[in-house]
């Protein structure tokens, strides 16, 4: 066996050190979560007592093997799954998230999450957030026991704590489903039978927009009864005998049979052609129809333009164009042509479809930092705000002053502080209440607080 030299030795402890120090970083954000938390809970919502407050049913007992009492949701909060409004943690300003993620360079769903995996591991599992502050467990271990329990009674919570707590910091996401498993099946046999079998109704048809590739080619997942999946992968597969006998005669070389299953779902999508193409009768009219927004520059007219999809946000090549555009099962309508360096006013509050579209092309995504949701399906807001009372008095309602927000970051925007100003076509500087500055383009955003300029803005 080679012997290590000491060079390598050395990289490895520095790269251990590295990574202890990286760790130790996370804890501490984990921990400050928390902390920014308690500094801006809902004065309107009283402190956490254990009662759930969507009308679930409380579990009035007590567990003989934990000795606590078992408060909460017996069968699971219906009324808040995603574990927000737990009955055993303080609810957190609808605004307190916003800053907070800014910071660490997260959207605010992010920050929102991570603050609630903290609040949940304190309260919930106290005996693990010991060792989150001991640094012995790592965050991301923490924030997984914590959203475990998301919705579970508090006798389960409690037990998972006492019994995961010792291995937390090396327990895996299987050995954490057996676990909760174990707890519900021996706190709760009759609702975990009931849980079972509610389990078979959670189906679903899930297309992955972000999975969409270069090339036009993208994901989708299904879950169902057994009885109808096996019937729709069996008629995947009478499609794409179909589609072998049609590319015959077409002169065509067959794809493989896994290609034509795949192209056998778009055949499905029109029953009417599908029908017709397994009863060998002439196709109807399509009934499919996309849109695709293609985007040339004044010098790109002979050369390779690519095509921006609207519903994903993402660009695909030209030959995917072609492909799409010259499928004879797809409707296909042209579009006026529209010039971006384009400029549209109104007097009135809406701004003209034109200045909507284009400031949806432009920007892509919601302005707000760090933000990911896709323009179109975002509010479009008055940089400078529109004056109902006076229009010529307030901000006009043209290219200039519109973006895309969603409603979270635009409410954000209206009543919790948060300001903007249009730099240039396409370039945003935000300014939130706590003194930090982000420059916001369609490619992301970047942290431009001035060194020890982070205070609270008068």
């Amino acid at each position: 066996m080679p012997t290590a030299s000491a060079a390598d030795v050395a990289v490895i402890s520095r790269v251990r050190e590295a990574d202890a120090q990286a760790r130790a970083a996370q804890t501490a954000v984990f921990l400050l979560a928390a902390e920014w938390a308690d500094a801006h809970l809902d004065p309107d919502v009283p402190p956490p007592s254990g009662d759930c407050l969507h009308g679930c049913r409380t579990a009035d007992r007590h567990d003989v093997e934990v000795g606590d009492f078992a408060g909460g949701c017996a069968e699971g909060c219906v009324g808040d799954p995603d574990g927000f409004h737990d009955p055993f943690i303080p609810v957190v300003r609808w605004d307190a998230a916003a800053p907070f993620a800014a910071a660490i360079g997260r959207t605010s769903q992010v920050g929102s999450l991570m603050i609630r995996d903290a609040l949940l591991t304190r309260h919930r599992l106290p005996l693990v957030w010991s060792r989150v502050e001991a640094g012995e467990v790592e965050p991301h271990k923490a924030r997984m026991l914590a959203q475990a329990v998301i919705g579970r009674p508090r006798d389960v919570s409690d037990h998972l704590d006492l019994h995961l707590a010792p291995v937390a910091h090396k327990i895996g996401r299987v050995a954490l489903e057996r676990a909760v498993d174990e707890a519900m099946l021996r706190l709760y046999p009759e609702q975990r039978e009931a849980d079972q079998l509610e389990a078979l109704d959670r189906r679903f048809a899930t297309l992955h927009v972000d999975s969409i590739n270069h090339i036009g080619i993208a994901d989708m997942s299904l879950r169902g009864d057994w009885k109808d999946l096996h019937d729709f992968d069996r008629a995947l597969s009478r499609v794409a005998v179909a589609l072998a006998a049609q590319d015959t005669a077409a002169g065509l070389v067959p794809d493989t049979l896994v290609v034509r299953r795949s192209r056998a779902v778009g055949v499905l999508a029109d029953p009417a052609a599908a029908l017709a193409l397994l009863s060998g009768e002439h196709a109807p009219p399509p009934s499919k129809r996309a849109q695709l927004v293609l985007s040339i520059s004044r010098n790109g007219l002979t050369g390779d333009p690519v095509a921006h999809n609207t519903t994903t946000g993402r660009a695909v090549l030209e030959q995917a164009v072609r492909e799409w555009c010259g499928r004879t099962d797809t409707h296909l309508q042209v579009l006026p042509v529209l010039d971006l360096s384009g400029h549209d006013a109104t007097d009135a509050y809406r701004p003209k479809d034109a200045t909507i579209v284009r400031s949806d092309l432009v920007a892509q995504d919601c302005v707000f930092p760090h933000c990911t949701r896709p323009a179109t399906t975002c509010d479009h807001d008055h940089v400078v705000p529109y004056d109902h009372d006076d229009p010529a008095a307030g901000g006009p309602s043209c290219d200039c002053n519109i973006a895309p927000l969603c409603r979270h970051h635009h409410q954000l925007k209206t009543h919790a502080g948060w300001s903007y100003s249009v730099l240039d076509v396409g370039l945003w500087l935000w300014s939130d209440p706590h003194g930090q500055q982000f420059l916001r383009d369609r490619i992301g955003t970047t942290d431009v607080t001035p060194a020890g300029r982070c205070r609270r803005r008068e």
